[in-house]
């Protein structure tokens, strides 16, 4: 999937130097001090509405946080504006209160031409540091930021140098996945919004869950890609319908934010805990792979649907501990 849809993966460490207070879920603060931030730096006009900004087709705010899709695609009209190409997961810490010295992580997932964007990401959040975010404005030093490839992590900015080095060249390498994997455990990190019909589902089954990841990967091809053909999903359809929830350890999560930009308080709940699905998993690996890094579902700016595998540890005496080698399939 990587060589149709370019993603990079980045783990900032920030450490408080004034107290700060923050919400359980930490989502909001972050993705809406950002974009508050961001929206500053690189503004020429200070326009209310970014639609009808004479800049608009060539402005990077607009480009990420509002992006427009393709106009040949032709169901551009049900995807306006398009979905951005970053994730911000924020800290998954339910702590609330952070003295100076306290350090947090987050990580930023940049697509397509965002990777490109980087610098303005880490510039934008130096800046946030000193203006404070949360109840307290609480002001914060962006310590390092790290490249997150698989296993391999790499620093590419240094706080104490206010160094930012180019990014290696990436290896599109094969994950290793099990072939034969009969069952699959998916955690759901933050809360997952996902609509069946013309509702929120509080229930997940695997095709449900299938369609939305689907969906979202082929939009986010399509949109951000580098112009190769798009997954088709159409063969993993009907085997879809196949897998089974046989272990359910879900709840609902309720996440109020207020929103500056519509002056209300909105409550963005979603499911979290723990599903296992059993069946033909094997198919559907490479493309839960990709949801790990992309989420899933409504919200995914603000690390709403942030997702985990966890594969079955297999026994000795049948299939024999996982080796490290490749046996799965290296894609879709």
């Amino acid at each position: 999937m990587q060589e149709i849809l370019p993603i990079e993966r980045f783990r900032f460490s920030i450490q408080m130097t004034t107290l700060a207070v923050l919400p359980p879920y930490k989502g909001g603060i972050f993705r809406g001090s950002f974009g508050a931030a961001f929206r500053r730096l690189v503004c020429a006009i200070r326009r209310d509405e970014c639609a009808a900004c004479i800049l608009k087709g060539n402005c990077l705010y607009v480009s990420l946080f509002a992006p427009s899709p393709p106009p040949d695609f032709p169901d551009a009209a049900k995807f306006n504006p398009a979905p951005p190409p970053y994730v911000l997961n924020p800290p998954l810490t339910n702590r609330q209160c952070f003295r100076s010295g306290s350090t947090l992580d987050f990580e930023l997932v940049l697509m397509g031409r965002a990777i490109d964007a980087l610098p303005y990401f880490v510039y934008t959040f130096m800046e946030l540091g000193k203006k404070g975010i949360g109840r307290e404005r609480g002001r914060f030093e962006v310590l390092h930021v790290d490249l997150v490839r698989d296993q391999d992590v790499v620093q590419i900015y240094d706080g104490a140098t206010k160094t930012l080095r180019e990014l290696p060249v990436p290896l599109h390498a094969s994950p290793c996945e099990e072939d034969g994997c009969k069952s699959i455990t998916v955690e759901l990190l933050t809360p997952l919004r996902i609509r069946s019909g013309n509702h929120l589902a509080t229930k997940l089954t695997f095709p449900l869950f299938f369609e939305r990841l689907a969906q979202r990967v082929e939009l986010l091809c399509v949109f951000y890609g580098n112009g190769k053909p798009r997954p088709d999903f159409q063969c993993l359809v009907q085997p879809a319908s196949g897998i089974k929830v046989v272990e359910s350890k879900l709840h609902w999560y309720d996440w109020p934010r207020y929103s500056a930009r519509q002056k209300t308080l909105m409550r963005l709940g979603g499911l979290r805990g723990s599903i296992t699905f059993e069946g033909e998993i094997s198919r559907f690996l490479p493309l839960l792979r990709m949801g790990e890094q992309v989420n899933v579902g409504q919200g995914t700016s603000f690390g709403l649907g942030r997702i985990k595998r966890v594969l079955p540890r297999r026994h000795e005496d049948t299939k024999g501990i996982i080796d490290g080698q490749c046996k799965g399939r290296g894609g879709i």
